[in-house]
């Protein structure tokens, strides 16, 4: 997971019930940094769109003079829970482009990864996400007032565990607005980044930062710039 974001206007408040907010489709700008050699500011939107009846869209795309970064996850949502289907990310700096997908198949039993074009298998679990599937998840399990933060994300062939810990109260002022956020810490481990997200109930629990230390102590960012939703 990398850094990242953009000015539309109005924000506007979602009044719905708890499943309705979270079948809203929104998107919303940040500005950001985007890591590469250096760190480079870039714009950039995040984007939850209803494709049909079942199926849903979820994009995040960063944009910079000379690189470019998109994550896409293809997913359905039932019985409050999002189920990925697929799993997109590129990364395109001076034209080199980087691609890797996920194919969650479990009427197989088996999610397929691709990377540098070379396809692997591992055994699909019950749950899983991917990594941009569990954010969705994370905000509804947060409107459900779960106190277990917990989830299972396919990533690089493997199913790391990604377990967020509340780290208390912040009010942060945006290009947005004003927003009391809870602050959410993703528990280190050995390959993974420090990364805090400040997330705003009265958004239904939208991203409004989200920050990330890497191990040379460097920080990439997303701040809230605008919200729309449909």
């Amino acid at each position: 997971m990398r850094g990242w974001v953009g000015v539309f206007g109005l924000i506007v408040m979602l009044v719905t019930t708890h499943t309705q907010a979270q079948l809203q489709p929104f998107s919303a700008t940040y500005s950001a940094s985007l890591d590469l050699l250096i760190d480079i500011p870039v714009g950039a939107v995040r984007k939850l769109e209803r494709i049909d009846e079942t199926s849903w869209r979820f994009t995040s795309i960063a944009r910079a003079a000379i690189a470019r970064q998109e994550e896409r996850s293809d997913l359905s949502y039932s019985s409050d829970a999002w189920v990925p289907s697929y799993y997109q990310y590129q990364r395109s700096v001076f034209g080199r482009v980087r691609e890797i997908s996920v194919n969650f198949q479990p009427e197989r039993n088996r999610i397929m990864t691709v990377a540098r074009n070379e396809p692997w298998s591992q055994a699909y679990e019950e749950g899983v996400q991917d990594k941009l599937s569990y954010q969705l998840q994370l905000r509804e399990d947060l409107l459900a007032g779960k106190s277990m933060l917990s989830y299972r994300i396919a990533d690089g062939g493997r199913i790391k565990t990604y377990r967020f810990t509340r780290a208390g109260n912040e009010r942060l002022t945006t290009p947005a607005g004003t927003f009391d956020c809870i602050r959410l810490q993703l528990e280190r481990t050995a390959d993974q980044q420090q990364t805090l997200i400040w997330m705003a109930p009265e958004l239904e629990y939208l991203t409004v930062r989200l920050l990330r230390i890497d191990e040379s102590g460097r920080e990439h960012f997303l701040n809230l710039k605008s919200l729309e939703t449909n």
